[in-house]
């Protein structure tokens, strides 16, 4: 077998292990999700260490499949979830869990500072532990987000990528941590991780860790990158004008630009450094659209998921052979999904309506989320689309796909491999290893698509009353202060 690069894909819910080969081609995986802990309004933690846990639990299984010789591996990359901060001490323990990206405790310590901190969201968490723990911070030797935690872990070297440093004090124009920001927070520059290039070799596995993981010692680990912008690379995303969508526990849309972009205005987009150099992407996020999906299933189809036991079958199939007997635009039904913040609406609800709605409505709300931020960042960067490469598990449903195609009256592509995000840390890491003299031979010869769907018009014409009452109705109820507390 040719050469293997093991992939680390550490998730806001969940972690995988994967491994290529030179030509994309998955050749094996385990995936684990993290605990489930029910936490107070607002507040969204995690201990670094499940993070670990499920990188040893998956490695271990991947390595065992026996569906691969370990010693074909000829390096490990990863793709990691962003703007998730903590503060380890010296001996790489967590002071506190950290932060994720959908705590928003923060945002009240945050109003007496600039719109920097709408993007540069590590800095208002680590405000909020220095403000409200300031024992704990007093403690503090690194600032670490999940990539660095994992590098720490893996070579003892305390590292990030400029995808992931975005998020902190990095300069926009030279990519290098800039003094003034952190003098301006008060939050030191040493605290903060170095900040190398994707692909770089920043150290290799130890004999200690090798053991943890089941994989042969020393070889190197290769620098990767934010989820999204991997998930860009491994889609091939990568020159002005092109634009993805991933649909996962979010839905996120991403626009490549040639120069940073700081725009303004109600809705937050954000601007981040591509994994390309000189390459940038405008992104929007709409958090929870996969997560009403998903906790749809669990709380109101248990005879669904009885059915799905039964027939050996995913919960998610039978649910979308519901929504298929809806109509386009689910006769009026409309799910705003603001679910994170405790603002998620149903409107339209009309007795006419019963679980196919539902079902549709849901997986509807996605598509106009992505069809609602790529008509912004087309704005911004003057820009005007006429396909979209989508990955995540939604991709996985012909049928979602198409709503995706009718919805944002584009056509959309589908890649083989649906988890672009490791594939994109693939193609850094046999970047990294020279297997290719350039990521974009790399991208080349990885990423591939093997279906697309286009727009069906009459589908388009139902859908258009949605389209034009969707940012108007998410504009609304994001603006009112609503907050639903547990009884």
């Amino acid at each position: 077998m040719s050469d293997l690069i093991c992939v680390f894909d550490v998730g806001t819910t969940g972690t995988r292990t994967m491994i290529f080969d030179i030509n994309g081609k998955e050749i094996a995986r385990a995936y684990e999700e993290y605990p489930v802990v029910k936490q107070p309004v607002g507040i969204s933690e995690q201990d670094p260490i499940i993070w670990w846990n499920a990188i040893k639990n998956t490695s271990n299984r991947v390595m065992k499949s026996g569906k691969f010789n370990p010693d074909s591996i000829v390096g490990i990359s990863g793709s990691f979830a962003r703007g998730t901060v903590t503060l380890i001490n010296k001996n790489g323990e967590a002071l506190h869990p950290a932060l994720t990206w959908m705590d928003d405790r923060e945002l009240t310590d945050a109003k007496g500072f600039n719109e920097e901190l709408v993007w540069r969201n590590s800095i208002p968490k680590l405000l909020w532990l220095k403000n409200n723990k300031p024992d704990l911070y007093s403690k503090a030797f690194k600032i670490v987000c999940p990539d660095s935690y994992t590098y720490m872990k893996l070579c003892g070297e305390i590292v990030t990528d400029p995808t992931n440093s975005i998020n902190g004090i990095l300069n926009l124009r030279t990519l290098k941590l800039d003094n003034e920001l952190a003098e301006a927070y008060e939050i030191p520059l040493e605290l903060w991780p170095e900040v190398h290039s994707p692909g770089e070799v920043i150290g290799e596995l130890s004999s200690e860790v090798a053991k943890e993981l089941g994989i042969n010692r020393n070889i190197p680990i290769f620098l990767g990158g934010g989820d999204q912008q991997c998930a860009a690379l491994g889609l091939g995303v990568i020159e002005k004008g092109q634009a993805k969508t991933t649909t996962g526990t979010g839905t996120i849309v991403e626009l490549v630009v040639d120069d940073p972009i700081r725009p303004s205005g109600e809705i937050p987009i954000f601007t981040y450094p591509h994994l390309i150099k000189g390459k940038w992407v405008l992104e929007g996020v709409m958090p929870g659209t996969g997560t009403m999906f998903q906790t749809y299933a669990r709380n109101f189809s248990q005879l669904q998921i009885k059915q799905s036991e039964e027939l050996s079958t995913s919960v998610y199939d039978i649910l979308t052979k519901e929504a298929e007997q809806a109509p386009p635009g689910s006769n009026g039904l409309l799910f705003v999904p603001l679910y994170i913040f405790r603002k998620g609406t149903i409107h339209g609800l009309g007795w006419h309506h019963g679980r196919p709605h539902f079902a549709r409505a849901i997986m509807e709300s996605a598509a106009l989320s992505a069809n609602m931020y790529l008509g912004i960042l087309e704005a911004i960067a003057r820009v005007k689309t006429t396909e979209v490469k989508v990955d995540g598990g939604g991709m996985n449903s012909d049928f979602w796909a198409q709503i995706f195609a009718d919805i944002m009256n584009r056509k959309i592509l589908i890649p083989e491999n649906k988890d672009g995000g490791a594939l994109g840390a693939a193609i850094l890491g046999f970047y990294g290893a020279k297997t290719y003299n350039s990521i974009n031979n790399a991208i080349d010869s990885m990423s591939r698509f093997v279906s697309e769907k286009n727009p069906i018009k009459e589908n388009v014409k139902a859908y258009k009353k949605l389209v034009r009452l969707f940012m108007p109705t998410i504009l609304e109820t994001n603006q009112k202060k609503r907050v639903t507390k547990d009884l």
